[in-house]
């Protein structure tokens, strides 16, 4: 009778704290909106930049914590960069190759609401030179409040994806305001 008690506690706690998931792909990608749109429409990056390297990830381990693998955070790389009208359609042949590493995923043990810290390194790279246009370690956090899910472990799952589509956004932003004209590379305001 006491195995019994003991082995219901334990699998109440076990449903309680849940499993770890990995982070969505669709809940990473982001939507790109119409000024960013319009932007891309006269960017000479449009439809020109390929993903040639994801590195950094992790898969996730289901009796650990959530994370983000390379897989995962590649294909909504690529699902972003679609959406926005920023990847080429000939990988092989695109003009720019971007290269990504998320070098890291600040998460916290335990705590009602969780803010996740996703750490990027981006390089663009001219396929024709192989010179770097663009070099930009974005670090981004984002905070599942207590409320949005009532196991902590789904919780830091939204703060994984979210942190991963708001660095994901601020490439994009980045990359539409990179002026790219001949041989001559610049910033934007």
């Amino acid at each position: 009778m006491q195995t019994l008690r003991i082995l219901g506690s334990l699998s109440l706690t076990l449903a309680l704290i849940g499993c770890a998931a990995p982070a969505r792909v669709e809940q990473m990608q982001t939507s790109t909106n119409l000024a960013t749109r319009t932007a891309v429409s006269n960017s000479p990056l449009r439809e020109a930049v390929a993903i040639r390297d994801v590195t950094g990830g992790k898969e996730t381990n289901p009796m650990w914590v959530s994370s983000v693998s390379s897989s995962d955070f590649e294909r909504a790389l690529e699902l972003s960069l679609k959406d926005a009208g920023l990847l080429s359609n000939n990988k092989q042949g695109s003009k720019y190759v971007l290269v990504a590493h998320l070098s890291k995923l600040d998460q916290p043990f335990a705590g009602a609401s969780m803010t996740v810290t996703a750490t990027v390194r981006y390089t663009l790279v001219d396929r024709a030179t192989n010179k770097d246009v663009l070099e930009k370690t974005l670090a981004t956090p984002y905070t599942a409040a207590w409320n949005e899910a009532f196991m902590g472990s789904e919780r830091l799952k939204l703060a994984n994806e979210g942190a991963v589509r708001v660095n994901i956004q601020q490439l994009i932003d980045a990359l539409v305001a990179l002026k790219v004209t001949g041989a001559d590379v610049q910033l934007g305001k």
